[in-house]
């Protein structure tokens, strides 16, 4: 990227061995260590390479969201696009080697900055096919279950300065399911296109419907039991109590 175009407070430092490195050492080993499963639905066609720029605009509920993104980008999505985040600045200053994994900071405390970040995020996409932008468009962890689901226009306004961009909204959630390890799920899509790129606030609100939908369908799937609409994405631990009663079913054949 050319010197003369703005910067945010920390630009992305891609790094191909750094970001595997943490990959392999931190989020999927997590993962495997900490949840039974990480299951994931898609709604419609999954982004493909070479159909971007795209921006993937999720929920942010948890800790384990900025991980879970790894999982997205290597298994759900096969490394289809040269992938960056836009992340909270004091965040990144304290976990600045995310910048391998192309993070990027931002400060919505700081309009100035705000916008340089946005302006970066769009030179990255602007008719790149084969990038995407991961954002969290609420600005901090909430709760998934909290609504109205309030967004803030940054994403919007970055669609507005890419203009042909697509969008896929991605749901996130964590739950026990009665067993001792929990359960990670991830809905994606069905991908849109902004209905009026140059009209932040319609942009916002149709985000803000397709998050809240998406959202909404992923309660009721996983609260109602339905495993049969989503597919193992990783295996993590067996807890006890599935080990407990596969040992009980050995004795009872014997």
């Amino acid at each position: 990227m050319s010197e003369h175009q703005p910067l945010p407070a920390i630009p992305a430092a891609k790094n191909i061995i750094g970001d595997e490195l943490l990959y392999l050492l931190f989020a999927r080993r997590s993962f495997r260590r900490a949840f039974d499963h990480v299951w994931m639905q898609s709604v419609g066609p999954l982004p493909a390479r070479g159909q971007g720029p795209f921006i993937f605009y999720l929920t942010h509920t948890s800790w384990w969201d900025g991980y879970i993104m790894m999982l997205i980008h290597r298994l759900a999505l096969g490394r289809s696009f040269d992938s960056y985040l836009m992340q909270e600045e004091q965040q990144l200053r304290a976990y600045r080697f995310f910048t391998w994994c192309g993070a990027f900071s931002v400060n919505r405390h700081n309009p100035r900055g705000a916008m340089r970040s946005q302006q970066y995020a769009a030179n990255l996409l602007r008719g790149r096919t084969d990038r995407a932008l991961y954002i969290f468009p609420q600005g901090k962890i909430v709760h998934s279950d909290q609504r109205p689901l309030i967004t803030y226009p940054g994403v919007a306004r970055i669609v507005a300065k890419v203009g042909n961009v697509t969008l896929c909204p991605v749901a996130l959630r964590y739950e026990f399911l009665g067993q001792q390890w929990p359960h990670a799920f991830i809905r994606i899509g069905p991908a849109h296109r902004p209905t009026d790129p140059t009209d932040v606030q319609r942009t916002l609100a149709e985000i803000t419907a397709g998050l809240t939908a998406a959202s909404d369908a992923l309660r009721d799937d996983v609260v109602a039991g339905n495993l049969d609409r989503f597919k193992p994405l990783l295996r993590g631990r067996r807890g006890i109590d599935k080990t407990f009663d596969a040992f009980l079913r050995m004795i009872r054949r014997g």
